[in-house]
């Protein structure tokens, strides 16, 4: 990520540097954003074996993260959500993302993880972060680290659909591109990244460089989504954990849903609003219900052929050096669809 003019990057502090015990991650899926990390940490949540970090994206790791260019509206969400408060309960509901920057606080994460063989988070910032990797590394060198990958034009359409159903943008397409791209901060939370976050060869590179090849599992979005029972008996092999366990996957996670019309833009646009109906709701049916009330399935899931051929190129050389540096058949990728 790169650092604005005068911003100290945050550092790992010393009390953490030791190393991880037995209630501390022993596996991180650091990403990519859009690509199936939700859909990995709800599978993983499930078995018995496994301990997930009751908030899913904690950050923690990614201490490039610029916090105060975060955009007002993520920051005001946060507020409210108020992770402090979260992590002195009993963590039995979860939250989807905050910035945890104290070491207690991380700590805190997993303190009911005793007697799990795996433990784990999924922040998505820590594949596009410039520091995770060494700091993961430095945490804890025996870590797992699992990432899953999705054609780069595909994640950063999901990406843009994310932002239309979260009323960031309402742009077309393209339009959201370039806006995007002149937005003079390029980290996390302050933009979207839609371009970036699918340059995957170097951020990839950073993880190989660092961690023995065989505490590295990289799948694709397409295997899990294709193939998922197969796909997590191989995620579960990699942990260590029963194989033999059978997940649920009926419930379909963070699919691409824009808002019905103008009223409900500017409805979930409050962020009060949308805190105190998400508490209220739950998991529950009725939540389900609203759901579908008020968003739809895009017309267009893909984008224009024109727009998909010109970010294609964009991607060319990285998807090529990607697939020889993982060894992956990515051609697929390169085909206009």
């Amino acid at each position: 990520m790169n650092s604005k003019a005068g911003t100290t990057p945050r550092t790992i502090p010393d009390k953490l540097k030791t190393g991880a015990n037995s209630y501390s991650p022993n596996f991180f899926i650091v990403g990519a954003a859009k690509a199936g990390t939700t859909s990995l940490y709800q599978y993983l949540s499930q078995h018995p074996d496994v301990y997930m970090s009751p908030i899913k994206e904690p950050n923690f790791f990614a201490t490039d993260i610029q916090l105060e260019a975060i955009r007002p509206e993520v920051k005001e969400r946060l507020r409210l959500l108020d992770a402090s408060s979260f992590l002195r309960g009993d963590m039995k509901k979860t939250m989807h993302r905050a910035f945890i920057t104290k070491p207690d606080e991380y700590a805190a994460l997993f303190r009911f993880a005793a007697g799990k063989k795996a433990i784990g988070e999924a922040s998505a910032s820590y594949l596009f972060s410039d520091k995770a990797a060494a700091n993961i590394h430095q945490y804890n060198p025996d870590a797992r680290i699992i990432m899953i990958l999705r054609n780069p034009v595909q994640r950063a359409y999901s990406h843009y659909l994310m932002d239309r159903r979260m009323a960031v943008t309402g742009l077309p397409f393209e339009e959201a591109l370039e806006e995007e791209r002149k937005h003079p901060v390029r980290s996390w939370g302050s933009t979207s990244l839609y371009l970036e976050l699918g340059l995957y060869a170097g951020q990839v590179k950073r993880y190989l460089d660092l961690f023995p090849r065989d505490q590295v599992l990289i799948l694709l979005n397409e295997e899990l989504r294709e193939h998922p029972e197969d796909t997590m008996k191989r995620v579960y092999a990699f942990l260590g954990v029963d194989t033999a366990f059978s997940t649920n996957f009926e419930k379909e996670f963070n699919a691409a849903a824009v808002p019905r019309n103008t009223l409900v833009k500017k409805i979930i646009s409050v962020n009060l609003l949308r805190v105190k109906v998400r508490r209220a709701l739950k998991n529950s049916f009725l939540k389900r219900f609203i759901r579908k009330a008020l968003f739809a399935k895009p017309a267009e899931e893909r984008p224009s052929a024109a727009v998909n051929a010109r970010l294609l190129e964009y991607y060319k050389n990285d998807i090529q050096s990607l697939s020889k540096l993982i060894q992956k058949d990515l051609s697929k990728w390169l085909q206009i669809s």
